[in-house]
């Protein structure tokens, strides 16, 4: 009996310490496995922060690129670099929802049908009102009005703006930016 009695209270401190000794190594694999989640997670962030400063990079390089030709294509159009033109492209960048660079390639489509800058700097406002106030992208807005102001066909007028005087004359320049400005400056 004493030695049934005996046996039983062996057999259940074995089992004690065995459950024990098992629940503090699970204890220890759960701890691990949430030590290696914990280094993926950062290892992950790591990865995604690298890849995003990549990709930040990138697009500078690409941004200074596409930047760089919309320059040299307005001075290729004007037949000079026009410091003017680009500072006013800067300045509009800052109160407008477009790029400088964007702004810049359209001052150069501009400069294809006037060379004076301060005609093309009213045009390129009249061009980002009416690129805003229609809902435009700028090359549209720019392709409507270097054709209204570069041919004798008023490709503004089925939006309702009315163009009139010989082609680069500073009427048809005058009309043109007055009533872009009255509809959408």
């Amino acid at each position: 009996q004493r030695k049934k009695m005996a046996d039983k209270k062996l057999n259940i401190k074995v089992r004690t310490k065995g459950a024990k000794k098992a629940k503090k190594d699970l204890k220890g694999v759960e701890g691990g496995m949430a030590s290696m989640g914990k280094a993926a997670a950062v290892a992950g962030a790591s990865f995604f922060a690298a890849k995003g400063l990549i990709s930040g990079f990138s697009k500078i390089i690409e941004l200074s690129g596409k930047q760089e030709l919309a320059e040299k294509k307005l001075a290729t159009a004007l037949g000079k670099t026009s410091q003017a033109l680009l500072q006013q492209a800067r300045a509009l960048q800052q109160v407008s929802m477009f790029g400088d660079e964007d702004i810049i390639m359209m001052q150069s489509m501009l400069a294809s049908f006037v060379k004076g800058e301060e005609e093309i700097k009213l045009l390129t406002k009249a061009t980002l009102d009416l690129a805003a106030g229609m809902g435009l992208d700028l090359k549209s807005a720019g392709d409507l009005v270097a054709k209204t102001i570069g041919s004798s066909t008023n490709a503004m007028s089925r939006y309702g703006i009315e163009v009139t005087g010989a082609v680069g004359s500073t009427e048809r320049l005058e009309t043109l930016t007055n009533n872009v400005a009255n509809l959408f400056g």
